[in-house]
């Protein structure tokens, strides 16, 4: 009797150790973030949808190369389509802590961050590398623009940014109306995505409407306004290659950004291997965003021709619409420019560097921008 006691308590005893020791494995695998070894599980998040090349071959393929790069010590939970975040809030949700990393678009911030919209100035030629090499070469440059900081200090300098690739070009498109003469471009109204192209549309007479991407398709679909400033290969994410019927293309109206981002704080507190798998995930991935916009652009223009959608080559236009549209991308530099030192930033240091990086990577501006001093 002594002895099953005894026998009994013993197994009690180990049972007990055995549960100590798997609570104790749980908690160092679940625990701070700060030493190397432990699970790190990361909020990731968009406000678009999963459809969204920025989401489906940007960040997914990033986040997923990270992961495997840790072998499974960085876990990712995430929420799109505005499910946690909407757009355009997502890098207030980076940095009030509410996720941990996030696909941020800054030009729809102007307020906040005025610079980043340099991008979507007007280029005489481009394409989807070169947008997004020369993005990636202005986050990435110590050239100093004031009081000693650089563009991504003086721009995003609470944020970690990983550069992801730019937009394809934007192309001006409409539900069908044409530009036969500048008549017919004159009081279009097309959706500006950001400030440079509500400028540019007051230099040429376009009415200017302003809204996400996200709301323009029902306001497309009711005929609210002709069309809209838009990159071809981002039709698909929206469905828009439903909706538009002529396009201009062989003129470039400027590249959207956006990065992938995390707080200053919360990338310091990774263990260095995590921010060495997250670095070197970037570098392997960050041209093949570029060659998914050029993809889908080859399947947007395609489908749409079959849907009776028409392209016209710029330099097949009238000359006055062409003039026009000419002067009015040369005018808008300098209009950004000025924008910018009125608000005391340094907008005509940034349009010069710009210009050097575009050209640096291949790209081409407008005639009267290559002699800036």
């Amino acid at each position: 009797m002594k002895k099953g006691k005894k026998g009994v308590f013993l197994t009690l005893m180990i049972s007990i150790f055995m549960i100590l020791s798997a609570c104790s494995s749980k908690t160092s695998e679940s625990g701070s973030d700060g030493e190397k070894g432990e699970v790190i599980k990361l909020r990731a998040a968009t406000g678009l949808s999963t459809q969204h090349a920025w989401w489906s071959n940007n960040m997914v393929p990033w986040m997923e190369r990270v992961e495997e790069l840790t072998d499974g010590q960085v876990e990712f939970e995430t929420f799109a389509g505005g499910e946690l975040v909407s757009v355009p809030d997502e890098g207030d949700a980076v940095l009030n802590g509410t996720v941990d990393v996030a696909l941020v678009l800054p030009i729809y911030q102007p307020d906040q961050y005025p610079m980043a919209e340099i991008t979507m100035l007007p280029l005489s030629k481009s394409d989807a590398h070169i947008g997004s090499n020369a993005w990636k070469a202005l986050l990435n440059s110590d050239a100093e623009l004031a009081d000693g900081k650089t563009f991504t200090e003086m721009q995003f300098g609470d944020f970690k940014v990983f550069p992801i690739s730019t937009t394809q070009e934007y192309s001006i498109s409409t539900t069908g109306k044409e530009f036969k003469s500048v008549k017919d471009v004159k009081g279009t109204a097309l959706r500006t995505p950001s400030r440079i192209h509500e400028q540019y549309s007051e230099k040429v007479g376009i009415n200017s409407v302003t809204m996400p991407a996200v709301e323009m398709y029902d306001a497309l679909s009711r005929g609210s306004f002709d069309g809209s400033y838009y990159s071809i290969a981002d039709w698909s994410g929206y469905g828009f290659q439903d909706l538009f019927k002529y396009t201009i293309t062989g003129v470039n109206f400027g590249h959207f950004n956006a990065f992938i981002g995390m707080s200053a704080a919360k990338w310091d507190s990774l263990p260095k291997n995590v921010q060495e798998a997250m670095t070197q995930a970037n570098e392997e991935l960050f041209s093949k965003g570029a060659d998914e916009w050029i993809k889908r652009s080859e399947e947007m223009i395609k489908q749409n021709k079959e849907d009776g959608g028409k392209f016209v080559e710029f330099s097949t236009l009238d000359q006055g619409v062409q003039d026009l549209i000419n002067k009015g991308m040369e005018d808008t530099w300098a209009e950004y420019a000025s924008l910018l030192e009125e608000q005391g930033l340094p907008g005509e240091k940034l349009i010069t560097l710009w210009r050097d990086i575009v050209i640096e990577q291949g790209g081409e501006v407008p005639e009267s921008i290559k002699n800036l001093e």
